[in-house]
């Protein structure tokens, strides 16, 4: 039976409410229970595009719960592969989770600050082909990415500090 746009409203208007309630363990258990409760990733077809961009931001800001994380992206990657979520998305949180593992991330998404509080790329495992894989989700190239982060960056740092902690100040300057 095919499934309709925005068949579960009411999931939908809780994941928009979820993404901006503060982070932390109420919010990766909600997003547990919606995973256990449906066995799948709440994408377009279940949640519209606004719903399932609210889980993702769920799930890549839930640093503390990596195992979360990780399921997501199993979903995550099956949801994309039916062309029921963003491929972006996918791309992210599998850098998320790479840089999580100190492993070297693949389309560039993941910023660290460097010993003198500079905003940095996370390690790249492929230089040569990073710009090819962005390419592909319809990313900007990645100098373009990181000149783009660094500005951010630095406006944030100028405008929003507010004695938060660098590693909130990190995730809230990665956060699409």
């Amino acid at each position: 039976m095919a499934q309709q746009a925005g068949r579960e409203p009411a999931l939908r208007n809780e994941l928009l409410q979820l993404v901006d309630t503060p982070r932390g363990p109420i919010r990766a258990q909600r997003l547990w229970d919606i995973l256990d409760d449906h066995e799948c990733w709440p994408g377009y077809r279940m949640v519209d595009r606004d719903g399932e961009h609210a889980a993702w931001l769920i799930a890549q800001q839930e640093i503390d719960d990596i195992g979360l994380q990780r399921r997501c992206l199993e979903y995550l990657e099956i949801a994309v592969a039916c062309g029921d979520a963003d491929p972006v998305h996918q791309a992210y949180l599998e850098d998320r989770l790479r840089m999580a593992d100190g492993r070297p991330q693949r389309f560039g998404s993941q910023f660290v600050r460097d010993d003198r509080g500079n905003l940095v790329p996370w390690h790249l495992d492929d230089l040569e082909r990073v710009d090819a894989r962005r390419a592909r989700l319809g990313l900007p190239p990645f100098a373009e990415h990181a000149r783009d982060m660094d500005e951010q960056w630095r406006a944030r740092l100028l405008d929003t500090y507010d004695g938060s902690s660098a590693r909130q100040q990190y995730h809230a300057a990665t956060d699409r």
